[in-house]
C-alpha cells in the first residue's frame, strides 16, 4: 500500500489543538493561503500580461503573447495551487525531509542522497536544449514571484501545522534543478524491475527456481494479447506486422552466496525506506488508454482515453492546465491542455490544438542490482583487479540541530552501493549531530549491491515532454518521444487528421548472455550493459489494422520480438477486457460515441473470477453457515460494483486464502500484498490441487487445495460477519471498499485532529484489483480501502476538442478547506467527469474567475 511520510508530532501540538487554537487558524490562517483568482498581481520576469481564466471547478487557462511568459504564469499558479506539495516534493527528490520533519526522515534522506536524484537532476539541466532550459528558467521565476509576494506564514495551512512544532526556515527559491528531479522520481516509483531482481534471489533461496517461477506467471499472450500482437525486426528496424524468430535465451537462475543474499536485502530495506509519491508496485499501479479510430466512431475522428493509477490520496497526483498562446504562430506556438505536475512546466498528459496523447507505465527492465566484492580499504573487486570506490561525503540537515548529520556514499562505475543505507544510518544515528562521516564498516571481503539503472544516467527527457506539447503530427510526436530516457511509458497518440498511434520509448538495456531477472556479478564482463535497444527498435505503430490500440500495462509485443522487454508486465485483465469491450461495438461495423466511451472507464469486470470463483463455490463446508458465503458466489455476475454481495465476499475470501496458502513459508516482505500478480498466482494454484504452496508446513498434516479453501471459507465468514452483517443481504462491496483520501505527510501523522484537518472521506466505491476501474486494496493491510486507483480520467474527442471530458481525483487546490481542495473527488468516485473545453471561447464562456498577472513597471 501507500507507504506514508512518517511525521513526529509532539504531544504539546495535540494540546494545543484541543484547547482551541485550531478557530483562531480556521479564521486567519486557513483563509489566508488561498490563492487570489480575481483582480491584477505584479509578476516580475513577465513581458506582458498573462490572463488566468478560471472555470467552476477552478481550473486555470492561462493566455499570453510569448511561450516564456506562460511558462512564469503557470509556475505562479501553480504555487498558488500547490506550493507545499512542490515543496515536499523537492524534499524528498533532494534528500531533504529530515529539514522540514525531523530525524524521523533520515533513513529516507540517505537512501536518496546514495541514489543521488538530485545529483542527477543536476547534470541533467545542462543536457537540456537551450529552449527547454528557458521554460525551466521562466517556470522557476513564476514560483518565486508568487514566493516573494507571499508571507511564508500564509503559503499552506500545513506550514502553520509544523511551524507549532518549531519555526520553520523560508522556503528556498526554486529552480530548474528542482522540477527536473520529480523525473527521477517518478522513473523509481514507475518501475519495479529492481524490486522483482531482489525477490526472485530471495525466492531461489527459500523454495528453489521451480517453486519461485510459480509465484511470477508469465500472462499468456494468445489470449491477453499484448499492446502490438505481432511485432519484431525488419531490415534493423521496428515493423507491427513482422515476426522475427531470432529470439535470445534466458538465462538459469542459480542460486547466490549467504553473504550475497545479505547484502540485497539490506538493498530490499533501503529501497523501503522511500516513500510511495505515486503509489505501490508489485502490479498494483498502472494505467489504461486506448485510443480508436475515426472509422469506428459516429463523429468520424479518433477518439482517445487515459486514466493513470497511481496513489489515491489528496491532494491528487495531477494539476488541470490550459496554456494558451493569445496568437498562435512561430513566435509563440503553445497551445495545450491537459494534466501537469506542479513543480514542471507544460503538460503531461493531454492534448493541444493538434494532436492528444496519453501515457501507460510499460514496466520496462531498465534497472538491476549489481552484485560486488568489497575489501575494507575501500576496494572493490573488477575485470581489472581491486580498484578503489568512488566516494562523496553527504550533509544531512535536521530540523532543530545545529550541526548537519553526515554520510559517505560509496559508489561503482555502474551505480550507488545502496547495502551501504543500513551501516550509514547506524553511523549517523550515532553521531547526534555530530563527527566525521562514517564509511560502512566491513571486516574483511564483503558483498556489496549496486543499483545500475538508466534513470540514474542524465538524459534530456523534459525536452521530449515539453516537444510533444507541441508536436502537430505522428512524425513531430515520435520525434519528441525519442528523447524520453526515464521513465520510459506506453505512449499513445491520435490527431485530427484521423492517424492513431502508439509509441514505446526509452532507454532500454541490452544484455549479454543474461536475461536481467537475477543480479549481476560486477566483476563479469556482462555486469555492464552493452547498449541500449536504438530508437528505430523500440515498438511503435500507425493506424494499425484493426482500428484501435490499447495499453493497459500489459506486455508491449509478443514472443516474436529479439529483446526482453519486461521482468513482469500485468497479466492482460484490464487491456483484453478494453479490447473485448471495443471490439463488441465496433462488430459489424459499430460506430462508438463519446458517451459510450466514457462508459468503458466505470467496467468493473472481474476476469481473473472465472478460474477462481468454481473451486470457491465447490470447497468443502466446514460449518452449515459457510454455505451462505458460497450460494452467494455462485450467483454473482463477476463485476466488482459496489452494490454487490458477491464483490465483497470475493475479497474477503480471497485474502483469506493468500494468507493461509502463503504466509507459513513467505517472510513478511515476499507474502503477497496486492496488484494482479497474486490473483494470476491463485489462478494457476486453483488448477493444481496437489502443489505444495497449499500445504502449511507448520503442521504435521499435508493440506492439500480444499483444506486450504474450506478453512479460508470459515475464515472470511467470520470475517465478513464482524464487518458488515451475519445475514449476506447485509453485504455491500461498498460499504468495505469506501474512498478514503489521505494527505501524503500530515494525513497519517496519528493525531486525530491533525489528520482531520487534512483527510476527507467519500462514497463507497465499486472496482477492485485487475478491473479495467482498478481500485486495488493492500492484501497485507487490514481493511480493504483502496490505495491506487484512477488518479484522473482524460477523454478527448479529436472530432470537437471543446466536447472532450476530464476529472481529477481530488481537486485543483491542495489548500484544505479550499472549495477546489476535494471538489471533483464526489463525481470521480460516482464515475462522472465534467466538460474538458479547449477553445477560447469556450473557456472564456466557462470561465467564473479572471486574474490577470501583469508586469512589473
Amino acid at each position: 500500500m501507500l507507504r506514508p511520510l512518517r511525521i513526529a508530532l509532539f504531544g504539546v501540538f495535540v494540546g494545543v489543538l484541543l484547547m482551541g487554537a485550531l478557530s483562531s487558524l480556521a479564521v486567519v490562517q486557513v483563509r489566508s493561503s488561498f490563492p487570489q483568482s480575481s483582480g491584477r498581481i505584479d509578476v516580475s520576469r513577465l513581458s506582458a500580461e498573462v490572463e488566468v481564466v478560471r472555470d467552476a471547478a477552478g481550473v486555470p487557462h492561462l493566455y499570453g503573447d510569448s511561450v516564456e511568459d506562460l511558462y512564469t504564469a503557470q509556475g505562479f499558479v501553480q504555487a498558488q495551487d500547490r506550493f507545499f506539495e512542490m515543496d515536499v516534493r523537492r524534499h524528498v527528490t533532494s534528500g531533504r525531509l529530515s529539514e522540514l520533519f525531523g530525524e524521523a526522515q533520515l533513513t529516507t534522506d540517505a537512501v536518496i542522497r546514495t541514489l543521488g536524484w538530485r545529483r542527477v537532476a543536476e547534470q541533467e539541466v545542462a543536457l537540456l536544449s537551450v529552449g527547454t532550459r528557458r521554460a525551466l528558467q521562466a517556470h522557476a521565476a513564476g514560483v518565486n514571484a508568487y514566493l516573494a509576494s507571499t508571507d511564508p506564514q500564509e503559503l499552506s495551512l500545513e506550514y502553520t501545522v509544523l511551524g507549532l512544532q518549531g519555526a520553520l526556515p523560508a522556503p528556498e527559491p526554486w529552480t530548474p534543478v528542482d522540477s527536473v528531479a520529480w523525473l527521477k522520481a517518478m522513473a523509481w516509483e514507475l518501475s519495479d524491475a529492481r524490486t522483482q531482481e531482489l525477490q526472485w534471489s530471495r525466492l531461489l533461496q527459500l523454495v528453489g527456481p521451480e517453486r519461485a517461477a510459480e509465484l511470477y506467471p508469465q500472462p499468456d499472450l494468445s489470449e491477453l494479447e499484448p499492446v502490438l500482437p505481432l511485432g519484431g525486426l525488419r531490415n534493423g528496424e521496428f515493423t507491427d506486422s513482422a515476426r522475427d524468430p531470432d529470439r535470445r535465451g534466458t538465462e538459469a537462475l542459480p542460486g547466490l552466496p549467504a553473504g550475497a543474499v545479505d547484502a540485497l536485502a539490506a538493498a530490499g530495506t533501503a529501497e523501503r525506506a522511500v516513500p510511495r509519491l505515486l503509489g505501490d508496485t508489485d502490479g498494483a499501479i498502472g494505467s489504461n488508454s486506448w485510443v480508436l479510430s475515426g472509422e469506428h466512431t459516429e463523429s468520424g475522428a479518433p477518439l482517445l482515453s487515459n486514466d493513470p493509477h497511481l496513489a489515491i490520496g489528496i491532494p491528487s497526483t495531477f494539476h488541470q492546465i490550459g496554456l494558451h498562446c493569445r496568437v498562435l504562430d512561430e513566435d509563440c506556438d503553445l497551445d495545450v491542455s491537459g494534466f501537469s505536475f506542479a513543480g514542471m512546466p507544460g503538460v503531461v498528459i493531454g492534448h493541444n490544438q493538434s494532436v492528444a496523447w496519453g501515457f501507460t507505465t510499460p514496466y520496462l527492465d531498465t534497472e538491476d542490482y549489481v552484485l560486488e566484492r568489497v575489501r575494507p580499504d575501500g576496494t572493490v573487486f573488477g575485470e581489472d583487479g581491486w580498484q578503489p570506490l568512488e566516494t562523496r561525503v553527504e550533509e544531512i540537515r535536521v530540523k532543530g540541530e545545529d550541526e548537519a548529520r553526515l554520510i559517505t556514499v560509496r559508489s561503482t562505475e555502474l551505480g550507488p552501493l545502496v547495502s551501504d543505507v543500513d551501516a550509514q544510518e547506524a553511523a549517523m544515528a550515532a553521531q547526534g549531530g555530530a563527527g566525521e562521516a562514517p564509511v560502512a564498516p566491513v571486516e574483511g571481503e564483503q558483498w556489496g549491491a549496486v543499483l545500475q539503472s538508466t534513470a540514474l544516467t542524465p538524459g534530456p527527457s523534459l525536452d521530449a515532454l515539453l516537444a510533444i506539447n507541441r508536436a502537430q503530427d505522428l512524425d513531430q510526436f515520435r520525434e519528441a518521444a525519442r528523447d524520453l530516457v526515464a521513465p520510459s511509458q506506453n505512449l499513445v497518440y491520435a490527431d485530427r487528421a484521423g492517424t492513431i498511434g502508439y509509441q514505446l520509448p526509452g532507454a532500454v538495456p541490452v544484455r549479454e548472455d543474461r536475461d536481467g531477472r537475477l543480479p549481476a556479478r560486477g566483476w563479469q564482463e556482462d555486469a555492464a550493459w552493452s547498449s541500449t535497444i536504438p530508437f528505430e527498435q523500440l515498438p511503435w505503430s500507425e493506424d494499425p489494422a484493426e482500428g484501435f490500440l490499447v495499453t493497459a500495462n500489459q506486455a508491449v509485443v509478443g514472443p516474436d520480438f529479439p529483446y526482453r522487454l519486461h521482468t513482469a508486465p500485468s497479466q492482460g485483465w484490464r487491456s483484453q477486457q478494453i479490447r473485448d469491450r471495443l471490439t463488441e461495438l465496433t462488430a459489424d461495423g459499430g460506430k462508438v460515441d463519446a458517451a459510450e466511451a466514457e462508459q468503458l472507464f466505470s467496467d468493473t469486470r472481474v476476469r481473473y473470477a472465472d478460474a477462481l470463483v468454481p473451486a470457491l463455490v465447490g470447497a468443502p463446508v466446514l460449518e452449515p453457515w459457510v454455505a451462505d458465503g458460497q450460494r452467494v458466489l455462485a450467483g454473482w455476475d463477476l463485476h466488482a460494483d459496489p452494490d454487490s454481495a458477491g464483490a465483497a465476499w470475493f475479497a474477503v475470501l480471497v485474502r483469506e486464502v493468500l494468507r493461509l496458502t502463503f504466509d507459513d513459508e513467505l517472510p513478511e516482505e515476499l507474502r503477497p500484498t496486492g496488484g494482479d500478480r497474486w490473483m494470476a498466482v491463485l489462478a494457476g494454484l486453483v488448477e493444481d490441487p496437489d502443489n505444495p504452496w497449499w500445504d502449511d508446513v507448520s503442521t504435521p498434516e499435508v493440506e492439500r487445495r480444499d483444506d486450504v479453501l474450506a478453512e479460508a471459507n470459515l475464515a472470511a465468514r467470520k470475517e465478513i460477519t464482524a464487518l458488515m452483517s451475519r445475514d449476506p443481504a447485509g453485504w455491500q462491496w461498498g460499504r468495505i471498499h469506501r474512498l478514503e483520501l489521505a494527505h501524503q505527510t500530515l494525513g497519517s501523522s496519528g493525531i486525530g485532529p491533525v489528520e482531520a484537518l487534512f483527510n476527507r472521506e467519500g462514497p463507497g466505491l465499486g472496482g477492485t484489483t485487475g478491473t479495467v476501474n482498478a481500485l486495488s486494496w493492500a492484501v497485507d493491510e487490514p481493511g480493504f480501502v483502496p490505495d491506487n486507483g484512477p488518479t484522473m480520467r482524460m477523454l478527448v474527442d479529436l472530432s470537437d476538442l471543446d466536447a472532450s471530458r476530464w476529472i481529477n481525483q481530488t481537486g485543483v487546490s491542495g489548500h484544505a478547506f479550499h472549495p477546489h481542495y476535494d471538489d471533483q473527488a464526489e463525481l470521480w468516485a460516482r464515475d462522472e467527469m465534467m466538460p474538458f473545453v479547449h477553445s477560447t471561447e469556450a473557456v472564456h464562456a466557462a470561465g467564473v474567475d479572471v486574474l490577470v498577472l501583469a508586469p512589473v513597471q
